[in-house]
């Protein structure tokens, strides 16, 4: 009886994901949503009853039912929401197949704002762990032994003694590149350990035969700039250090130059993510910065001849980069602790890893996936295990430190091209008033 009601709710809330309802628009009598759907019409009735309770729907008497204005902000506990685009994360839907069978009734969302339960990056967890339950001690019943997993990736996800997200899976960033590219533009190809200086003057090669926006993916997202400020041996908060506020470290402040460096050389474009990334799977541009997510998309493309290279080094820098992760999290509106705990066992399951590890997303935070995932005897993959090893961790972007209002006020001095070091001064003078105020 009630996977009937499911039914409608998730045909409803497809229409609503597809764009085919919006706010203010009526929804389908309930007669005809039954004859569309071969369902009783109680049944039909009964979930639109549910979706106006939610705040999804209302009824206006004598004139049917509508969408609510602010819908997408709505929390459902069928949703498990998603922080990216279903054609940039494919490997969703079997992902979803293999929750169900623990957790019936889930449905995945890249519309809704927020879900009961969600798969989140690093910097959005960080920065709202509030909004997150704790959930170290269901992964300790889960998992008492915790030698199973990668554990150094977890460790920037227990805040304040709570773990406000575990990884699902993570990974080293690198620098993807197509050969055909480079040979047609008698550009040498990028080496292992190759300078900054040898990475902005392959970009200048490349500007003298190919498009500056089919280069390398530039803008100014915290989840880019951030490498080059952890690989100049910079940061933004340093949690043992007398003065913990980095922000106007002269390492912080070289690699963002650097990173603003790189974006005047092409322009200051603003860039189509998604435009880019599928020029880089036909084969069209030359480089593209990302973690091993990147993978899945490879193979189910016709570019069988992309490679891999690390990111450059910077002068006096450090050879790391800034994790990248898939997160699962539980938002605090969650009254279920069976359905918290299923959902933490399930994604960290063997089974589960496993089917990561076979679609290439990431690195598994399962030991044992993760080897059956990487293939050493592809040098282009077993740059990934040697990666791995030169990963840091040490975001900080969480309480007490004012870490959203640091990496915006970053994007927004990178965007507006402004006075970095002044830029840099004001932030750090602000953190540090901001810190002492919070004692």
């Amino acid at each position: 009886m009630l996977n009937k009601v499911t039914d409608v709710r998730h045909y409803v809330l497809n229409l609503l994901e597809e764009g085919k309802l919006k706010a203010g628009q009526r929804l389908p009598g309930a007669r005809e949503l039954a004859l569309t759907l071969g369902i009783s019409f109680l049944k039909v009735q009964q979930a639109v009853e549910t979706l106006c309770q939610d705040g999804v729907l209302e009824t206006v008497s004598r004139k049917g039912t509508f969408v609510q204005a602010g819908w997408e902000k709505r929390i459902l506990r069928e949703n498990l929401a998603v922080y990216n685009k279903l054609f940039r994360m494919p490997w969703i839907g079997g992902l979803l197949s293999e929750l169900n069978q623990e957790i019936g009734g889930l449905r995945t969302t890249f519309a809704f704002e927020q879900g009961m339960l969600e798969i989140r990056t690093t910097r959005h967890v960080l920065v709202n762990q509030g909004e997150y339950m704790d959930i170290g001690g269901i992964f300790a019943e889960c998992y008492p032994d915790k030698s199973v997993f990668f554990e150094g990736p977890m460790k920037p996800f227990t805040v304040n003694g709570r773990m406000v997200g575990i990884p699902l899976a993570f990974s080293p960033r690198v620098i993807f590149f197509n050969p055909g590219v480079f040979e047609r533009a008698n550009c040498p190809l990028p080496r292992a350990g190759w300078t900054w200086d040898e990475f902005m003057e392959t970009v200048r090669i490349l500007k003298r035969s190919i498009p500056r926006d089919r280069i390398i993916n530039w803008h100014t997202q915290f989840f880019l700039w951030v490498n080059f400020v952890v690989r100049s041996g910079g940061g933004l908060f340093s949690p043992n250090a007398s003065d913990p506020v980095m922000v106007d470290h002269p390492n912080t402040l070289s690699g963002l130059r650097r990173f603003a460096e790189l974006g005047a050389e092409l322009g200051h474009l603003d860039f189509n993510g998604d435009d880019f990334q599928a020029a880089f799977l036909r084969g069209e541009a030359a480089m593209h910065i990302d973690g091993r997510q990147q993978l899945h998309a490879l193979a189910g493309s016709d570019n069988k001849t992309w490679s891999v290279a690390s990111m450059p080094l910077m002068p006096g820098g450090l050879d790391v980069t800034a994790q990248a992760t898939d997160l699962i999290c539980v938002r605090t509106s969650c009254t279920s602790p069976t359905l918290a705990r299923k959902y933490v066992q399930t994604m960290l399951s063997e089974r589960v890893q496993d089917y990561l590890a076979q679609a290439k997303q990431n690195i598994p935070i399962r030991k044992s996936s993760a080897f059956k995932s990487i293939d050493l005897g592809d040098p282009r993959d077993a740059l990934f295990a040697v990666e791995m090893g030169k990963i840091s961790t040490a975001f900080n972007l969480g309480e007490p430190y004012p870490g959203a209002l640091i990496s915006d006020g970053i994007c927004q001095l990178l965007d507006q091209n402004a006075n970095l070091e002044e830029g840099l001064s004001e932030l750090a003078r602000f953190a540090r008033i901001w810190l002492k105020i919070r004692g």
